[in-house]
């Protein structure tokens, strides 16, 4: 999304909250450097990891962002990042895009919906060693950087019983 015009660019420290639950997401985050997340919490107050977004990756509550609806997600950095916040305004000024910049943009949703389809696919029907390894696919830069516990939130398992899954794939 290079193609759009950014309004700021930011350090942002690890563990800064960048969205909260209810608040309208006035911007999408292009992570230049680091790793934000996006999740929700449950009403035991269980986190559950919907998204990473390393670096060129994009994040937003989306139906919030388009729509100006409360959010229904968190967005924090993980990391310390490099953020570049994209605006509402900018989003909506695609008459300025050339074809080139409108492909690109739409190559990019197009990559998050297949990859969020098969997140929900795994999520219904796959074991946890397969949504372990789908999940090294989709973010292999991610894999030594984040604790055990976020990849296993992000594929529904305990902590202890990713640590099994990646003891067995290492033997093999």
């Amino acid at each position: 999304m290079e193609h759009f015009k950014i309004s700021k660019t930011k350090i942002i420290p690890k563990g800064t909250l960048l969205l909260s639950y209810g608040d309208i997401c006035s911007y999408g985050y292009k992570v230049e450097s680091g790793c934000l997340k996006s999740y929700v919490i449950d009403s035991v107050g269980k986190e559950h990891i919907l998204q990473f977004a390393p670096e060129g990756w994009i994040i937003a509550d989306l139906d919030g962002f388009t729509n100006k609806k409360p959010s229904q997600i968190f967005i924090d950095s993980i990391e310390e990042s490099t953020v570049s916040f994209i605006s509402k305004f900018n989003y909506e000024d695609l008459n300025d895009l050339d074809k080139k910049a409108l492909v690109d943009m739409n190559t990019k949703y197009r990559n998050n919906l297949i990859a969020t389809h098969k997140r929900i696919i795994g999520l219904l029907s796959a074991t946890a060693k397969q949504r372990y390894i789908d999940f090294t696919e989709t973010y292999p830069t991610l894999v030594q950087r984040l604790p055990l516990k976020f990849i296993a939130s992000y594929i529904g398992i305990t902590p202890e019983y990713l640590s099994d899954i990646r003891r067995k794939i290492a033997k093999k």
